[in-house]
């Protein structure tokens, strides 16, 4: 499944000083001075203090999901190709969708498998597992608890960390994917057109917010704005609301061509991210209008399937799927040091990855 959802075969609609000089700089100079170099051998083992997890779906209904691990340190970067199957001797499933590190825990949602796993996020030894779900998408943590989003359930389905087991569902319309915490509500993007708005003790939908369909991303900035990305058959809008004294107010609502990818946040929160037919765009969070969107990277992709900025180490990661069939690829951009860019083969359809402790 692609990180919109779903599977490529069914359907394709495209999820610091130094560095914030960057933003301002033409697209063209900063991509002259991207030299790409394909890494080394590949890691046989977790090396390196600096790792980031690449989650490989792979196609539906083939099973042939993969965990890459990306380790860069003094001497480069390598990866550990089908790292959780190296370890656990055996697959993940099929279509490997999201992730989160919480705790001493890194949860996978597998989505046409209707699991959710918990593996050791450093050794990857998977050690609980519920395999009750339905089609589950994102995770969230809400108060010490496990809530998962889904495809087909018409619920949130809320897990216990301690044993994975589901101890709550929450009703909901259809469709949901990306979940945030916003002030005093969870909120979850809902595919038919709606933010929900969850009172995250009493697990109850106290008020609905109206968005174009296709709702799918979502990213809270440091004016704790809510951002809201839609995407729908080419077309694709960004909303953001503010937390009012009295109410919630829509203060920006953008429309585009094009799907678009995540909504990511720069280290200060910002500068916020988003893709869009193969670039990756900024734009400061009080942009007055989608004028004020730039391209920021254009990297050298056949098809951009995902992207993630890890603000550790500044660094951009780049999914792309090609063909959808053959191994992908990741192109690591480290904005500190653009000629040090290098290009990772992947497993097949690489789309998210999570920085590991």
């Amino acid at each position: 499944m692609n990180s919109f959802g779903l599977a490529p075969q069914l359907s394709k609609n495209h999820a610091v000083k130094a560095w914030l000089c960057c933003l301002f700089l033409p697209s063209l100079i900063l991509l002259q001075s991207c030299e790409d170099q394909v890494i080394g051998p590949p890691l046989v083992g977790p090396l390196g203090d600096d790792r980031v997890a690449v989650l490989c779906e792979g196609n539906f209904m083939w099973g042939n999901a993969k965990l890459d691990v990306i380790s860069t340190d003094s001497s480069g970067t390598k990866i550990w190709n089908n790292a959780f199957e190296a370890v656990n001797n055996k697959p993940i499933g099929d279509v490997l969708q999201s992730a989160l590190v919480a705790g001493n825990n890194l949860f996978l949602s597998v989505n046409n498998s209707g699991k959710v796993l918990s593996i050791d996020p450093v050794s990857l030894k998977q050690t609980k597992s519920n395999n009750t779900l339905k089609s589950p998408r994102n995770l969230l943590m809400v108060g010490g608890q496990l809530w998962v989003s889904d495809l087909y359930a018409n619920k949130i389905s809320v897990l216990d960390t301690s044993n994975l087991k589901t101890v709550k569902e929450i009703v909901v319309p259809g469709w949901t994917e990306n979940m945030v915490l916003w002030g005093d509500y969870v909120a979850v993007a809902a595919y038919k057109g709606e933010v929900l708005l969850v009172n995250p003790t009493t697990q109850v939908i106290e008020r609905t917010l109206k968005v174009d369909s296709g709702a799918l991303h979502l990213a809270v900035d440091a004016a704790l704005q809510l951002w809201v990305g839609c995407s729908l058959n080419g077309k694709s809008s960004l909303s953001a609301f503010a937390l009012g004294q009295i109410d919630i107010v829509e203060v920006a609502h953008w429309k585009m061509t094009g799907d678009l990818g995540s909504i990511q946040l720069s280290r200060n929160g910002g500068t916020l991210f988003v893709s869009r037919k193969n670039k990756l765009y900024s734009f400061r969070a009080d942009a007055a209008s989608e004028a004020n969107m730039a391209v920021l990277i254009e990297p050298s992709v056949t098809q951009l399937y995902g992207y993630y900025y890890d603000a550790v180490s500044n660094t951009f990661y780049f999914a792309d799927a090609k063909d959808y069939v053959s191994n992908g690829s990741v192109v690591r951009c480290p904005m500190d040091d653009l000629k040090k860019t290098t290009v990772i083969t992947t497993g097949v359809n690489p789309s998210g990855f999570v920085r590991l402790p």
